[in-house]
């Protein structure tokens, strides 16, 4: 595993990893060895909120904290909590989390005119997307997702904010390819759908071409497999230049 030569994060990270460690991991690197150098990689990535945005944006922290407020002031977060309280989420389609909030800071940042997601289950992070796009008065979101009724996708996002979201229903192995053909270059690609190895990498395979130079590139979940760090590797785009939150992941394509 090469590792940067960054000495000052370096030394956090080698701290970090001595915090980290026990005994069990001990063993799961003799009997798995992949998988815990996927582990310190993924570990290595860690940042707070603020520093992901920081990074990955090349914004300043005041920039970052009044898009933070800005955020708090239009009280979507108190309405969605409210809503996803009378109205659960199914198995396996719950809400993304406060990385939400990431999304609407990296769309906020770069203003783009055109973003894909794939898995929009309730809405919740959609809906940060959207409000993202609404105080920017620019750009469209086309969201990708497979489901039966209509009425369970999308169901928690306000009314107000749908009239620049696209819902495109389908497995994205097969709508996501013709979707980006038609709108060419996109600025912003945020993979939440089925978190399995293949279904990971041939999204960040698909959408990779497509996405602009300075183009933001998310990923939900990242830590359930190698593929995040396999896609690094097959496009030449060295692994710890990601941040990750939590379990999102992202990556500015330079």
């Amino acid at each position: 595993m090469r590792l940067p030569v960054t000495s000052n994060k370096m030394s956090r990270w080698t701290w970090d990893i001595f915090r980290w460690i026990r005994p069990h991991h001990i063993i799961m690197t003799l009997k798995q060895p992949r998988r815990a150098i996927r582990e310190l990689k993924y570990r290595y990535t860690f940042t707070s909120k603020i520093r992901f945005a920081s990074d990955l944006l090349t914004q300043p922290r005041s920039v970052v904290l009044g898009f933070l407020d800005e955020l708090d002031q239009s009280n979507l977060t108190i309405t969605l909590d409210y809503a996803i309280k009378r109205h659960p989420a199914s198995p396996g389609r719950g809400p993304m989390g406060d990385e939400a909030e990431l999304l609407y800071l990296c769309v906020r940042s770069i203003k783009p005119s055109l973003v894909v997601e794939t898995g929009t289950g309730a809405g919740f992070s959609t809906a940060y997307i959207l409000q993202a796009l609404k105080e920017n008065d620019h750009g469209k979101l086309y969201s990708i997702d497979f489901f039966k009724d209509e009425e369970e996708c999308g169901w928690i996002i306000p009314t107000d904010l749908k009239n620049r979201w696209m819902l495109i229903k389908g497995r994205s192995d097969k709508v996501m390819n013709p979707l980006l053909s038609e709108l060419g270059q996109i600025d912003v690609f945020i993979h939440d759908s089925d978190h399995s190895y293949e279904n990971m990498i041939d999204e960040f395979r698909t959408a990779w071409p497509y996405l602009r130079k300075g183009g933001i590139f998310l990923a939900h979940d990242v830590g359930r497999n190698d593929a995040l760090f396999d896609f690094c590797s097959e496009v030449n785009l060295p692994w710890w230049k990601a941040r990750t939150y939590k379990v999102l992941a992202g990556l500015q394509k330079t």
